[in-house]
């Protein structure tokens, strides 16, 4: 056999275990199979929560008078429906054969997008509404805790509250030179750049991960929507895209980023787990982020949802936020008054940070009129092309750091180099087509593909040396072990064969 037959048979050996590999990831990135706790559960719930928290939930609800008046005597009176996409999310809330009573838990945005859609119903218990009411402030720091119709009734209200910032590695950052960030520009800036090998700041890909997109919006609307992208591509430049925001999180405490993008829970997980981590809140540049709950459109068991709502928002089952794992921020500051409460400073410390914070004034109205757009552009132009967006960027950061460029030609660069593919205009205007229409979509994704990577070609001289580095696979793939175990496990005997045939034809 000749070297190029082997080669063939590893070239195939690859592209076929890639798109093993892809179909895989896509599998598992599917909404996760119902979890039917009970063949007849009492009260059906949908979620984005991880399973640690509404089992916790579910099993403390149980225990309680609330539950037992409505019939529920144990955790497995109630079924959880964990789901990850939109649409999922949309038809349990509005499809009676999933008997969904409750929506809990993803973020404002997507509340306020199934409430668009005609898919929530809204709380009219008096004891609910005077409950939320009392404990819940319609805003913190100038963000929506309550969400009302025209009529003032209540369509969700916040349970718990999280901010939006980044943590950092601070061994990493000794280690590689790296001043601490304390905003979204220094993540951006050049400064924050030392090589092609050094993967400084990891991001998710915004359509895997509601927690980074809201930080993208974040960026876009504290900065407006050419600087704001300027800084998401020169972040991008400064590292890698991890796919979801667990990977990405896990990026930070296993070191391989100097910062990565977090919600602030997820800031408290890495905190745990390496002690070299800090989780910072971007100095007037983050919201403060109420975590809704709904009833669906048609309520299967109205009473008991009633039931968990006072749970939820009692005290009782506001302190369950604390829990060591959990670690969420309760909506009730008087959560932190209680023994569990009090045994959690760290936590105090960080909703005392947050609802003080100088945040924005965030828009959701403009979120939500551009969010698809936004998620598959920054797709398109940032994670699918991202090995020639970090030779450009590494271009004009070296050209700027040895001096080679002044702060003029830099700017002038950055201009290009930051330039979306459409504006803020045409993203509201093509949004809901996006999301209706596949094909639209994925063609649209093709074309800012083409003219991101023209415009990251095109910034790079041909002589510039690339300093002989590739991106690694962790920062394409969302998870490169399972496509490097299978080249491995079918490679190795094709190569076996190949010896041992040789060995015979000799």
């Amino acid at each position: 056999m000749k070297p190029r037959h082997v080669t063939f048979i590893f070239v195939f050996l690859i592209v076929l275990t890639s798109g093993f590999n892809a179909t895989l990831m896509k599998s598992l990135a599917q909404p996760s199979t119902p979890i039917k706790l009970n063949a007849q559960p009492k009260l059906v719930i949908v979620t984005r929560h991880d399973s640690v928290i509404y089992q916790k939930f579910a099993e403390e609800f149980a225990k309680t008078q609330l539950a037992h008046d409505v019939g529920i005597t144990q955790a497995s009176d109630l079924s959880f429906l964990s789901v990850s996409t939109f649409d999922s999310f949309y038809r349990a809330m509005t499809d009676p054969k999933f008997n969904v009573s409750l929506g809990w838990g993803g973020g404002p945005t997507l509340f306020n997008g199934l409430i668009q859609e005609d898919a929530v119903s809204p709380i009219t218990d008096p004891d609910v509404v005077s409950l939320i009411k009392t404990v819940v402030n319609d805003t913190i720091s100038g963000a929506e805790m309550i969400h009302y119709d025209d009529s003032g009734q209540i369509l969700w209200a916040a349970n718990a509250i999280s901010s939006f910032g980044f943590t950092v590695n601070h061994k990493v950052l000794k280690e590689r030179g790296l001043p601490v960030p304390e905003t979204w520009e220094d993540l951006a800036s050049p400064r924050f750049y030392t090589s092609l090998a050094d993967v400084n700041v990891g991001m998710g890909n915004a359509p895997d991960t509601t927690s980074n997109t809201r930080i993208y919006q974040i960026i876009l609307q504290k900065y407006g929507w050419e600087r704001g992208w300027q800084i998401l591509y020169s972040m991008a430049g400064n590292g890698g895209i991890f796919g979801g925001s667990v990977e990405t999180r896990s990026s930070v405490i296993q070191g391989k980023t100097a910062a990565a993008m977090t919600i602030d829970f997820y800031g408290i997980i890495a905190m745990q787990e390496n002690p070299d981590c800090e989780y910072i809140i971007p100095k007037n540049a983050s919201i403060v982020n109420g975590d809704p709950i709904a009833l669906a459109k048609n309520p299967k068991n109205l009473a008991a949802a009633n039931a968990f709502l006072k749970f939820l928002f009692s005290i009782d089952g506001q302190k369950l936020w604390l829990d060591e794992k959990i670690n969420r921020l309760p909506i009730r500051a008087d959560a932190f008054d209680t023994p569990e409460g009090q045994a959690r400073p760290e936590l105090k410390n960080m909703y005392e940070q947050t609802i003080h914070n100088q945040g924005i004034l965030f828009n959701e109205t403009l979120a939500l009129s551009l969010e698809e757009a936004m998620r598959y552009h920054f797709e398109a132009t940032i994670t699918q092309v991202h090995d020639k967006l970090r030779n450009a960027w590494s271009y004009i950061a070296n050209s700027y750091l040895d001096g080679d460029i002044n702060e003029t030609q830099y700017q002038n660069l950055l201009a290009v180099f930051g330039k979306p593919a459409i504006t803020m205009e045409e993203a509201q205007e093509i949004n809901q087509r996006i999301i209706e229409d596949d094909t639209f979509r994925v063609n649209k994704e093709k074309e800012w593909r083409a003219m991101a990577s023209q415009k990251y070609d095109e910034l790079v001289p041909e002589q510039f040396s690339k300093e002989g580095v590739t991106v690694t696979s962790e920062q394409k793939d969302i998870s490169p072990i399972p496509t490097l175990w299978i080249i491995l496990a079918l490679g190795i005997p094709a190569v076996v064969l190949y010896s041992r045939r040789k060995k015979i034809l000799k």
